[in-house]
């Protein structure tokens, strides 16, 4: 059955979020990680760690920033004090960090967050090759290029898909805001601006971090394609909450568990979807699950 995972929020929200039924946690921490409500200090992960342990629920530490060579030597001591941790993975989005993980011989799973480049088989396989046993793949493909590419991928790495939040539309090791408001002479205010498209008249959010990311104007619903991809063996689906609220993402939780549950019953999937816009305060869509991007690979077989 495909497993759901979801970010870890803070403190005051682990509770309500453990009393839905999904199978584990994307941890963001300080420094490294980014695009989560909340990141932990490596001391006060420890012990919601082993809490959690209590849950039976796996748990991933997500490195999904780009890196720079000057952080390479406290990402190596950050990555080997969390693998004495009872976590059952590392996430990474940087390649460079793979080749970290690779020197410190690790027998924890590694999931790639592909961000825009997973969106084939062969690069899969060839990762695979590397120690890389979990992929979430690129959201700019159909919902029949992802079943492709698991049907081709080998049958020892788990493949995933978000299917609600907001998309990462690119990202950028440069800070971006920082060199805009410097370039116009005026202050920046804060980390994070909405910019306009006066072409398709949408509205995209930029933050700025350690890196700068864009995000989607519009909150993916994915939740009815989620029978199909639980009847082609899609290994798990990720529910993103960054940005969106924290009450109301305890709903979406439910919706997606119960719909596993029942994935077979179309009504069903009518009513969740819904339930899902209801909890959604900003306009939802579909990604590019039912819809080809202009530009593509073309044998991604």
């Amino acid at each position: 059955m495909s497993e759901i995972f979801v970010p870890l929020p803070s403190k005051e929200y682990i509770s309500l979020y453990l009393e839905q039924s999904f199978d584990g946690f994307l941890i963001g921490i300080e420094k490294f990680s980014s695009n989560f409500n909340y990141l932990y200090k490596i001391d006060d992960l420890k012990d919601v760690i082993n809490d959690l342990k209590k849950h039976n629920l796996k748990l991933y530490v997500s490195f999904d920033r780009l890196y720079f060579n000057n952080e390479i030597e406290e990402l190596k001591e950050t990555i080997t004090e969390l693998l004495k941790l009872d976590i059952t993975g590392i996430c990474y989005t940087d390649v460079g960090l793979l080749n970290i993980l690779t020197e410190l011989n690790t027998d924890k799973e590694i999931l790639w967050l592909s961000n825009h480049i997973g969106t084939n088989s062969k690069t899969i396989n060839y990762l695979n090759k590397r120690g890389v046993n979990n992929v979430l793949l690129s959201n700019e493909i159909t919902k029949d290029e992802i079943i492709k590419i698991k049907n081709n991928t080998d049958k020892n790495v788990k493949i995933g898909i978000q299917l609600y939040g907001f998309l990462n539309m690119a990202t950028s090791s440069r800070k971006l805001l920082t060199n805009y408001f410097e370039y116009i002479d005026k202050k920046k205010e804060k980390d994070s601006y909405y910019m306009k498209d006066k072409v398709k008249k949408g509205t995209y959010k930029v933050v700025e971090g350690f890196n700068t990311n864009f995000y989607t104007g519009k909150v993916l619903n994915g939740i009815k394609f989620y029978p199909e991809f639980i009847n082609n063996n899609i290994d798990f689906i990720v529910l993103d909450d960054y940005m969106l609220n924290e009450n109301n993402f305890y709903n979406i939780i439910e919706a997606f568990s119960s719909l596993r549950r029942a994935h077979n019953d179309l009504g069903f999937v009518d009513k969740l979807e819904k339930v899902v816009d209801a909890n959604t305060y900003y306009d939802t869509f579909y990604g590019f699950l039912d819809k080809k991007t202009v530009y593509r690979v073309e044998d991604y077989e």
